[in-house]
């Protein structure tokens, strides 16, 4: 978070598993803006990527949305009138990365620059190089009582934004 900036929550939802992603995702998607960068927070298999997968079906991309884990950026397009690109959105995985030079080094940052949204995962990787306008996912894990399959357990999710002060 920049000096200066507080978080302001803009949505919370509690206990959704996996089945419900498609509601979770139309919620994210009537608060989040056309532009910007969405800091994607939360630990190992906690369903950032499916997430992102699900936010970009809804949003009209065609193409497979895979984990750009070893790319570190993939670039999809939002088709518009007459299959002409109308947006792009960029989706980050910064988990190999070590720091903000070789984010650079990865295009990173010109992503940010783009029209469209950037999905950034693991985004403490360049916590004091993210742009003053950035949106947080929080997601958490919580295992469900009767099972501790990863299908069944619940999550918990909040969307903050950033805002000065």
């Amino acid at each position: 978070m920049r000096e200066g900036a507080s978080l302001e929550s803009i949505l919370e939802i509690e206990a959704y598993a996996l089945k419900d992603l498609d509601d979770v995702a139309r919620q994210l998607l009537m608060k989040l803006p056309d532009n910007g960068v969405i800091a994607l927070h939360g630990g190992m298999g906690v369903g950032k990527t499916t997430l992102v997968k699900t936010l970009c079906r809804m949003l009209g991309v065609v193409d497979e949305v895979t984990s750009p884990t070893y790319g570190v950026v993939n670039v999809y397009e939002i088709p518009g009138e007459d299959k002409v690109p109308r947006r792009k959105i960029h989706h980050i995985d910064l988990y190999r990365l070590k720091d903000e030079v070789e984010a650079q080094e990865a295009g990173v940052f010109d992503a940010f620059e783009q029209q469209g949204l950037s999905f950034v995962e693991w985004p403490e990787r360049i916590y004091s190089s993210l742009p003053d306008h950035v949106w947080l996912i929080k997601m958490e894990e919580s295992m469900s009582e009767t099972s501790s399959e990863t299908s069944n357990a619940k999550r918990r999710l909040t969307l903050l934004r950033q805002i000065r002060s």
